[in-house]
């Protein structure tokens, strides 16, 4: 392939995992009454079989759950009243009272979930990893099935190189939920890093099964089939992602460097100008319109394009990798 820049899309948060509201999480037990009737032995007997039942419910329980129900109303609503306040705090940007209210809430209720996950989230904005990855595997420990844990866990993972954890608990996480878009989004990109095409293919496809409207996923599967030179696939992917959002930057920029490889330059301008006009710092497509203007012997627009791709980002101006003005200025010259 060419020097052209094309763009995957990164890692895909889902929607609801910032800061979780708070929900009804525990179980509440209902204080019972003396029984009033006055046959001892009918009473013994039906307060037999109620706690065989109730056994039997119990057994079927899940950690959080059983904790939960022996949970006093004075502590739930501590715990309640603690997480209210670090909500609040944690909006206002106000991190360590955030971070105390949520402690608090937590030595009221040592199996809040909600408490435990937007807590890591606050450890994972100030990059405090361990801390955070603390937080997240006790989220999950009380409710293995809280799939959006999985998703901000995988993020930490990947920023730290492990790999294989990442792999282990995005699969883990589509074992819960055989639907979790976004889990098989991710490992299908940390598939395409390690340069595992048919998984990051596979994973790629069962995104799209499960998330069809999901822009970024066509962009991805376009950007596979673009690294294995598969033009045509690669561009009827980047169309698809345009269709499901017209604003998709990525895939602007990705179908303007299909057409620039194919030397359909006029075609290659104009969704690169798309790009930018969705986007005014993709440095991608700045860089890529000029190579346009390049092959049309455009010298002085190629290098005003140039001048815009390092502005926005300054890593293009290195001259060893041969993507800085500099050396498109050498070129030329020659």
């Amino acid at each position: 392939m060419t020097n052209d820049k094309i763009q995957m899309s990164n890692e895909i948060q889902n929607p609801n995992v910032q800061m979780n509201p708070r929900f009804k999480s525990w179980v509440q037990g209902r204080r019972g009454r003396p029984c009033a009737c006055p046959n001892v032995h009918l009473t013994l007997f039906v307060c037999i079989i109620f706690l065989f039942l109730f056994s039997s419910l119990a057994y079927s329980y899940s950690q959080s759950d059983t904790e939960l129900f022996q949970l006093s109303d004075a502590n739930r609503k501590k715990s309640e009243k603690h997480f209210i306040l670090a909500e609040k705090y944690a909006a206002g940007k106000e991190i360590k009272k955030a971070i105390k209210h949520y402690e608090l809430a937590i030595k009221y209720n040592p199996v809040y979930v909600e408490a435990y996950y937007n807590l890591g989230k606050l450890y994972d904005k100030q990059n405090k990893l361990d801390k955070a990855i603390s937080q997240y595997m006790l989220a999950l420990k009380y409710n293995p099935k809280y799939t959006n844990v999985y998703n901000s866990l995988m993020c930490i993972y990947k920023k730290l190189g492990r790999l294989e954890e990442m792999a282990k608990h995005y699969k883990l996480a589509i074992s819960y939920d055989p639907k979790y878009s976004w889990a098989y989004f991710n490992l299908a990109r940390l598939y395409f890093d390690i340069n595992n095409t048919p998984d990051a293919i596979k994973n790629i496809k069962f995104a799209i099964k499960h998330s069809p409207q999901h822009s970024d996923n066509y962009n991805n599967l376009g950007v596979i089939y673009w690294k294995h030179g598969k033009l045509e696939k690669a561009e009827e992917q980047y169309k698809l992602a345009i269709k499901h959002d017209p604003k998709h930057v990525a895939s602007y920029n990705n179908l303007g460097a299909v057409y620039l490889h194919e030397d359909k330059l006029a075609q290659a301008e104009k969704q690169l100008k798309l790009a930018i006009k969705y986007d005014p710092k993709f440095y991608y497509a700045y860089y890529n319109l000029g190579l346009v203007y390049l092959k049309q012997e455009k010298k002085e627009q190629a290098i005003a394009q140039m001048k815009f791709a390092i502005k926005n980002n300054p890593n293009l101006s290195d001259t060893s990798n041969n993507h800085g003005i500099a050396y498109y200025q050498r070129q030329w010259k020659n």
